[in-house]
């Protein structure tokens, strides 16, 4: 069974990165829309008027970081959009206080698909 059209906003620093999660996603019939930078996926959301289900958002990226991209997203998004880090950053370790999931990388395939999963859900 084929999944909804549910929209995913990946921001993340590392381009390789970035680019597994959106083919992995991308085969889940999931629309996929990528960032390499908080302020680019902020001035995306507000020139596209663009509103994600999921915003997948790394935490330690050079201009903004996530904690500072997700507080800005929370501002700036009507609707109750889903947030989860996607990190190096153990998670003991990241405040994630205002996020709906997280994320641990180095990651597997099946673990974020069922992560994914579970958040487009919520």
């Amino acid at each position: 069974m084929l999944q909804t059209s549910k929209r995913i906003l990946i921001i993340d620093d590392d381009v390789n990165t970035l680019e597994i999660i959106r083919k992995i996603l991308e085969k889940k019939k999931y629309c996929i829309s990528t960032s390499t930078n908080g302020a680019e996926a902020l001035a995306f959301l507000s020139k596209e008027k663009y509103e994600p289900d999921l915003v997948l958002v790394d935490i330690l990226m050079p201009t903004l970081c996530g904690y500072d991209v997700m507080r800005l997203l929370k501002d700036k998004l009507t609707k109750k959009v889903k947030i989860a880090y996607v990190s190096i950053v153990p998670k003991q370790e990241a405040d994630l206080r205002g996020v709906d999931g997280f994320i641990q990388k180095p990651f597997s395939v099946g673990g974020l698909l069922k992560q994914v999963k579970v958040l487009i859900k919520k």
